[in-house]
């Protein structure tokens, strides 16, 4: 592994110019500590970590762009989103909400997941891996079908489905589910609940005992700890990993706790807060 082959881009969008859409404090600890434990040298390693905070459109569209497009060969992309995601019934999309979305124009002001797709495939990148804490992110993995009227048959609906291979996909729900926006129990670090179970398993060792993480060991730890917390199945992780390199290095585990990155200038909300949609 060379010194220049791990790279991260970390969007998160915490506040809304849209009363539709319920602020999200926890986003602004979310990106704070997963930068702080993918920039750790004993932990994530990555050469590189940027991070988009509170993009509009036009700039979350351009962040993901640039940083896709710039992949070589050689490196392992890590996409990671936090804040409002929704589906939109009439063109079966899933959206990234942005600090300029208008909840009457998704598409003309929000983050569609086709275009994360359209990135995806093209990127150059050997190792891709996206992590998405959003509401109803598993739709990005999965699709459905739709009832149809009643007496009639069930007909297919738009599929959010993406299908760029060699990316490797965990979701903090299922398919039209609300995320939690609570941090994991016993956690003072004031993050959502699944970026903090990442957190707090990565920099306390607790995912792997030694060796690199491998996003299979990721959402394993992921579901068997909210299975044991009793988090109802339908608002556990998911997965994706259509031809994706599932041996990937994601992080290294260490075997005894981390030191705790200090808190973000702004203090994140008391754990708690309600589910993100």
């Amino acid at each position: 592994m060379t010194d220049n082959d791990r790279h991260a881009l970390l969007v998160g969008v915490s506040t809304y110019g849209s009363e539709t859409y319920a602020d999200l404090p926890a986003v602004r600890a979310d990106l704070h500590y997963m930068r702080a434990v993918l920039e750790n040298t004993e932990i994530g390693m990555y050469n590189e970590c940027a991070v988009a905070a509170e993009p509009t459109r036009a700039e979350m569209l351009h962040d993901v762009e640039t940083f896709l497009e710039a992949r070589q060969p050689s490196e392992t992309a890590l996409l990671y989103f936090s804040g409002h995601g929704e589906y939109c019934e009439q063109d079966g999309q899933l959206y990234f909400l942005t600090r300029d979305t208008d909840p009457a124009d998704l598409p003309g002001t929000a983050v569609p997941a086709e275009f994360l797709e359209r990135m995806l495939q093209s990127c150059r990148a050997a190792s891709k891996l996206v992590l998405l804490d959003c509401c109803s992110g598993g739709s990005v993995v999965q699709g459905w079908s739709a009832k149809g009227p009643s007496g009639e048959p069930d007909r297919p609906a738009p599929s959010t489905l993406l299908r760029p291979t060699g990316v490797y996909f965990i979701t903090a729900s299922d398919a039209l589910q609300a995320a939690s926006a609570m941090a994991p129990p016993g956690s003072g670090l004031g993050t959502s609940r699944f970026t903090g179970e990442i957190v707090e398993g990565l920099r306390n060792g607790r995912i792997k005992e030694g060796g690199w993480i491998t996003p299979d060991d990721l959402f394993d730890y992921l579901t068997a700890q909210m299975t044991r917390d009793g988090v109802p199945e339908e608002q556990r992780p998911t997965k994706s990993t259509i031809r994706a390199t599932r041996s990937l290095p994601f992080a290294r585990s260490v075997a005894r706790p981390g030191d705790s990155p200090r808190s973000p200038t702004t203090p994140p909300e008391p754990s708690g807060a309600p589910p993100r949609c």
